[in-house]
């Protein structure tokens, strides 16, 4: 289980790394399902006066690889277990959407599990918008920059079988000093 752990921890790091690499954000391709989830957050902070949000490759490179490591470990949550805890923060910090050289700093997090119809990105924003904490994260009036991950798992997770899906919605802002 170290093993497991030490490789997905790697993977993870090679995978912020690199996406650090990667400086224009036309470059960053999303799948079906986070394409689905950006379009929806979007619909909803207009619905509500709010502007739209715009990709941000480090936030996609840190809600990615915490929805794949979800995924992998089969767990829900912000923070990362043991044993490489991480506070999901630091999570964003460490792919690159640090505070360093801004005067303003603010990032949220909303995340999710879909199996069968449940798997619906919009449904799964619209779950998010009934709950009080999910819905205060994407009617955040500050945000500007947004990160999604929606990666799925094909050997279940709990007590289901089969195709389950991990999201993880990075909010953020950053005003230059």
């Amino acid at each position: 289980m170290k093993t497991r752990t030490g490789i997905i921890i790697l993977l993870i790091a090679m995978f912020c790394t690199l996406s650090l690499a990667t400086p224009a954000l036309a470059s960053t391709s999303l799948n079906s399902y986070e394409k689905q989830l950006l379009s929806r957050i979007n619909k909803v902070r207009a619905k509500h006066g709010l502007s739209q949000v715009r990709l941000n490759s480090k936030l996609v490179a840190a809600a990615r690889a915490h929805s794949a490591d979800m995924a992998a470990r089969k767990y829900l949550a912000h923070d990362t277990p043991a044993p490489d805890s991480e506070v999901w923060s630091q999570r964003i910090v460490r792919c690159g959407y640090t505070n360093k050289g801004y005067r303003y700093w603010k990032a949220g997090e909303n995340i999710a599990y879909g199996y069968l119809w449940t798997s619906s990105p919009v449904l799964v924003v619209d779950a998010w918008m009934k709950s009080r904490a999910h819905r205060a994260v994407i009617l955040t009036r500050a945000f500007r920059d947004i990160g999604v991950g929606a990666v799925k798992t094909t050997d279940g997770y709990g007590n289901l079988e089969g195709t389950v899906w991990f999201f993880t919605l990075d909010l953020g802002r950053r005003i230059a000093r």
